[in-house]
Formats: C-alpha cells, structure tokens, sequence
C-alpha cells in the first residue's frame, strides 16, 4: 500500500516541475492536453520549462471535458475516436443533457452536420447557426444571452474535435479551422484505454473512479475499458508497468512553484489527497474567482491571485500556514515574463 508522501513525489516528478526538459512537446501533461481556460497554458508552461515558447507546433480545440486544450500536432487524428463516449449513456452523461434514447447516433449526427457547414475559417456564431437547422431538436435550445435557438453549448464541444475542428489561436473569439486532411466523424471509442494509461502515468496511482471523473464519463464505462496490462499498487490503484519502477523510487518532491488556476497537477480527481483539509479545498478549488496554488515540496500551502499593473504583475499570495513569501519572488517573475510582462511584486 503507498503512502501519501510517496503518491505525491511521484507525482511531482511525473509532473517534471524540475525544469529539465527543453522541448514542450516532451512533457507528459501533452499525453492529455494542456487545458487553456482562462489564460492557463502558459503560467502551466512557465511552472514546467525554463524558456515558455509559442505553441505553434501544437493544435488547440475542445477537447477533454469539452474545455480547450493544446495537443502535439500528431497525436490529434487519433484524439477523437479515443475521447469518443464509450456508450449512450456515456454520450448523455458527457454532454450533460437530459437522457437520449441513442445519444452516440445522436452526437454523430452532430458531429457530421459540424464536419458538413464548416469547410474553411468560420467563427463560432456563425457555424452555430449553419449548424442548428441540420440537427436533431432536443439537442437545441433558446438561449436567452444569445437571443436565439441553438445547439447546447455542452453538446457544441463535445461534436467539434469529432468534426475535425481546431481553433486559430490567433483571433480573439472562436474561429474554427478544418483540420489538415481531418479524418470522418469516429464509428466507434477508439484508445480510450490509452488515455487511461496516459491518465495513470501523470495523475497515477488512480482507480475507476478518480479516471472517470477526469474525463466525465461513468464509473461502469471506464471500468468496462480499463486496461488489462496496468500494475494494480493497491486494491483500488493502478499505474502502467513502465512508471512502477519511478513510483517505488521518486525523487525529493524539493520545488517552489506559483501553479496556476486550473494547472494540470490540480486536475487529479482525487483532491483529498492532493489537499486534505477541506476547508483548504474550498480555497485552492474555488467554484468563482479562482486562484493558483502555492506548491511547496509537493505540499500545496496556500493560493495566489495576480493583477497586472502596467507593465508588472502584482501577486498576492494568501499562505495556509507561516511561509517566507519572498520564495516566490523568482516564480512570479517567470509568471510575468509568460505573460509579456517586465517584472513582478510579491505580497
């Protein structure tokens, strides 16, 4: 059985926070996506990589959990059957809809409409409304923001990767871009067994549950498509064969680091563990305003939140326990040069 200061070096190195790799396209949080909600790639990058670079070798879409995610170029032909729902039940729990008879035929006729009305560069609003007339009606609905009849928004970006759209990262609202010889909407799950693994090696050791949630699918679906060739480290903890050695052995969990909000190592499912006490959980995963996380030696010991103020960044740090805050004065210079600023101030 492992104990938790061992899950949590592990991880800490599976999350190379240890600024030894060069190229982003050999990070592990690649193998999932890199989530950019509310600007939180390149803080993430900054976290990870001495140097943050552009990601123009990589392709942002909706993807997992139907938020927008940087991929490695070559791993995206292959993304969409392998985050196809495993079920219909799975289509309906992932879309967060009310049930559907057939949710994947329903979701494939989505999808293909998508593929059909966007050909070339399209803005969201404009696909949006292409799209609606082509598809099933309980799948639309009036939105009262958007003073019309469309598609759930959940369903939305749940169909676009399976469309074969990405974004261009370059324009400030959603455009959609056909992807480059973009394959047919998925027959079938496809490697979800893949990203499980992928899962385990960054976020591992995890279970059913923990996998399930990551992605937003139903605990018997996952469990239905679990791995026969991973490592079980306890009876509800698998990792793959290939991180069972780093895991018996991982290094000293020694860094300080400014994790943004929404940071891949915050997006393990199992919080208890990452933060055990729950009313440092309210803070650190905070349902408005949201915050980084103050990561010390593996241990998160308080939040962040920064402000631009011309060209610098302001961070004030809020510690859960007596820290020396001027630790962080070096992260959240790197923080402000990921973000084009000239400098930072820690209080």
């Amino acid at each position: 059985m492992a104990d938790r200061e061992q899950v949590i070096a592990y991880r800490v190195a599976a999350h190379q926070f240890d600024r030894t790799t060069t190229d982003p396209a050999r990070l592990r949080v690649f193998d999932l996506g890199l989530q950019d909600s509310e600007r939180s790639a390149a803080p993430a990058l900054a976290a990870r990589l001495d140097t943050v670079p552009p990601l123009d070798a990589h392709v942002l879409t909706w993807s997992v959990r139907g938020a927008p995610h940087w991929h490695r170029a070559e791993d995206v032909p292959a993304l969409a059957a392998r985050l196809w729902p495993l079920s219909d039940a799975d289509a309906v729990t992932r879309a967060g809809r009310p049930p559907v008879a057939e949710g994947l035929r329903v979701l494939r006729e989505v999808a293909t409409a998508l593929r059909d009305v966007v050909t070339g560069p399209m803005p969201k609003g404009e696909a949006s409304a292409r799209l609606t007339p082509l598809v099933p009606p309980e799948v639309t609905g009036w939105c009262r923001g958007c003073g019309a009849t469309h598609v759930h928004d959940p369903v939305f970006r749940l169909a676009a990767l399976p469309a074969g759209l990405r974004f261009d990262p370059d324009e400030r609202g959603v455009v959609f871009v056909p992807l480059e010889d973009r394959r047919d909407v998925p027959a079938r799950a496809e490697g979800f067994g893949d990203l499980v693994s992928d899962y385990l090696r960054l976020h591992g050791p995890a279970g059913y549950a923990e996998v399930a949630h990551y992605f937003g699918a139903p605990v018997r679906d996952v469990k239905e498509a679990w791995p026969d060739d991973l490592v079980a480290v306890s009876r509800k903890a698998w990792l793959p064969a290939d991180r069972v050695e780093a895991f018996e052995n991982p290094p000293e969990p020694e860094v300080v680091r400014l994790l943004p909000p929404l940071d891949p190592y915050l997006n393990a499912r199992d919080r208890d563990l990452l933060v055990p006490d729950k009313d440092h959980q309210k803070q650190v995963w905070r349902v408005l305003g949201r915050r980084g996380a103050l990561l010390v030696d593996g241990e998160v010991l308080g939040t962040w939140q920064a402000k631009a103020s011309g060209a610098r960044l302001d961070v004030k740090v809020s510690p859960f326990v007596s820290l020396d805050v001027d630790v962080f004065a070096g992260e959240a210079d790197r923080l402000a040069r990921a973000r084009g600023l000239e400098s930072a101030r820690i209080g």
